[in-house]
């Protein structure tokens, strides 16, 4: 048994202990003994399974009783390929095992993710990984659930339509600029020699995307870019704190896992891990509130001499609806939010606009040096417009860009898959019946509360079933037709998984897919890309996002080497 606390960071714990107690079984069987003794759920957690209703569904055997198949899921050459291994074994409908043994359901039918997904009051997030979310992003839109979010969620959805993102296109294509002229700069010995540049992209788009996020979040510069450039360490306080709470997350120690499953355990905040948290999340606090306290001072001063705010930003667009909502006072009802989930949202705006849009663009360049006929004619559509600023419909009127994109998106999903848990009984219907391992057919999937599935999100959108037999293969020309069976994929853009679907589909897809645009239009215009190091040796690694790193230096952690020549 305490081999497992060789998978985690346990060292933390020496210097509160006598130096004549041995560490792990010190810590071992404390931490069991006070996981039985404070929650009937560790029990219960090993003894449900004999009880439940997917006894009967078909699977993988095995499974560690610690961590389920967790590693087997991981130990593929790239994403998804173990389940999609399984539905090929088992059928469409199959069940594995979990952390702590927990049997997870994992199914393709489009009927039964359409259900899972439009019913988000009986299918939430599981609690500890909200519990993790929340020392992350704290209890924002991504966190909440049931009657708060749909609040929240409606209050938020005008900040996020057409005519305002229309508005910040201005932010996203200045910042994308920017981009291109810091890597003209980076490669200008290469311009008259036709050299190519080694250049790794996905830092400058994760500093690129920050400051975006940043203007078009809530007016704020981080200057993550120039700092880049100008290869200055020093980060301003807000970016800081933010990449302290993203490293603490990085690593996964053993007091982290007992507190995500034992609520008891959270009461021990004298760690490391916690320490930072706390010091990272008051940082945080103290600059949100400061920002929220500025916007709303500004915007009660215009309204009361009746100017109407130029402002962009997500954050005054929100706190501008408040003001409005509660008639410029400071009561708060169904219609707004408090400043303090206001607040919560800040951090939000950084993680979901932030990681995503980066590493989604840095797939597409790998795919675009991965596929220089693709390059080329996506160049020539670039090449062919006749400014360097276009507007919001002007980029979405460039077609083969928009063929790019959506296959980009398709084909390296940047979140893999997400869990959901139910949080009571249900029957979920199947367009296709199964067959159970007892022989019987089946048409539907009874669910106990407590029960889990996994949406397999990349495995949907590179099905072969659904995407013809190139599903698995990058193709932009696919979406000239499309095929007729994605219009089964739960959606809410283009027969794809990406954005997921139903009531916690991505508010900020529209703000996402606009932003990639840009980015996409400023480089690919300006230089060609080609691979560093060979296709096979970048591999995408599943965290909070699917970021890519090689395979042959796995210890320098996320990155894209790309050699890069001016036009």
């Amino acid at each position: 048994m305490s081999s497992i606390l060789q998978e985690f960071d346990i060292s933390w714990i020496q210097e509160y202990l006598p130096a004549s107690l041995d560490i792990k079984q010190t810590i071992l069987l404390g931490s069991v003994g006070l996981a039985v003794f404070s929650s009937y759920n560790f029990i219960w957690f090993y003894i449900r399974p004999i009880f439940s209703p997917m006894r009967s569904l078909k699977g993988p055997p095995g499974g560690s009783w610690l961590f389920g198949h967790l590693p087997q899921t991981r130990d593929v050459p790239a994403v998804g390929d173990w389940h999609r291994d399984q539905l090929r074994k088992h059928g469409h409908v199959f069940v594995y095992k979990g952390l702590l043994n927990q049997d997870r359901l994992c199914t393709t039918d489009p009927k039964a993710l359409q259900h899972v997904l439009n019913n988000s009051f009986v299918y939430q997030k599981p609690h500890e990984a909200r519990y993790s979310l929340s020392r992350l992003v704290g209890e924002g839109l991504l966190f909440v659930e049931g009657d708060v979010h749909k609040r929240q969620r409606r209050i938020m959805n005008p900040a996020f339509g057409m005519l305002h993102i229309r508005e910040m296109t201005e932010i996203f294509v200045a910042k994308s600029n920017e981009l291109r002229d810091a890597l003209k700069k980076h490669s200008s010995s290469s311009h008259e020699t036709g050299e190519w540049t080694d250049t790794e992209m996905l830092s400058h788009l994760s500093c690129t995307t920050l400051d975006i996020i940043g203007l078009a979040g809530f007016d704020y510069r981080f200057n993550a870019l120039d700092n880049l450039v100008r290869k200055d360490q020093g980060e301003n306080e807000l970016s800081l704190a933010f990449s302290q709470i993203l490293n603490s997350m990085s690593h996964f120690p053993f007091l982290g896992f007992l507190k995500m499953w034992f609520p008891i355990f959270r009461l021990i905040t004298f760690d490391t891990r916690a320490r930072a948290e706390r010091s990272s999340k008051k940082t945080m606090e103290t600059i949100g509130r400061k920002l929220v306290e500025e916007r709303k001072q500004v915007l009660k001063e215009e309204m009361g001499k009746g100017q109407a705010s130029k402002a962009k930003d997500l954050l005054t667009l929100l706190i501008r609806a408040n003001l409005a909502a509660s008639g410029g006072g400071g009561a708060y009802g169904d219609k707004s939010l408090s400043d303090e989930e206001v607040m919560n949202q800040i951090p939000t705006f950084l993680m979901a606009g932030h990681e995503t849009t980066s590493t989604a663009t840095t797939w597409a360049l790998f795919s675009l040096a991965s596929h220089p006929d693709v390059q080329t004619k996506l160049r020539e559509e670039l090449l062919a417009f006749p400014s360097d600023t276009p507007t919001m419909d002007e980029l979405n009127g460039l077609e083969y860009l928009d063929r790019v994109v959506k296959e980009t998106l398709r084909y390296h999903a940047v979140v893999s898959g997400t869990i959901r848990v139910a949080e009571e009984d249900d029957v979920i219907p199947l367009e296709q019946p199964f067959t159970d391992k007892h022989g019987t057919v089946r048409h539907e999937i009874i669910m106990k509360k407590g029960d889990g599935i996994f949406i397999p999100i990349r495995v949907v959108d590179t099905l072969q079933e659904v995407w013809g037999d190139d599903g698995e293969k990058y193709n932009p020309d696919r979406w000239l037709d499309p095929p007729k069976r994605s219009t089964s994929v739960p959606s809410v853009w283009a027969n794809q998984l990406s954005f997921i679907a139903g009531p916690r589909s991505c508010i900020g897809f529209r703000f996402a897919l606009v932003e990639m645009k840009a980015l996409l239009f400023a480089l690919v215009r300006s230089f060609e890309f080609k691979l560093a190091v060979d296709a096979d040796d970048v591999v995408g690694k599943v965290g909070i996002v699917t970021r890519p790193a090689l395979r042959s230096r796995p210890q320098e952690g996320h990155q894209l080497p790309l050699l890069i020549r001016p036009v």
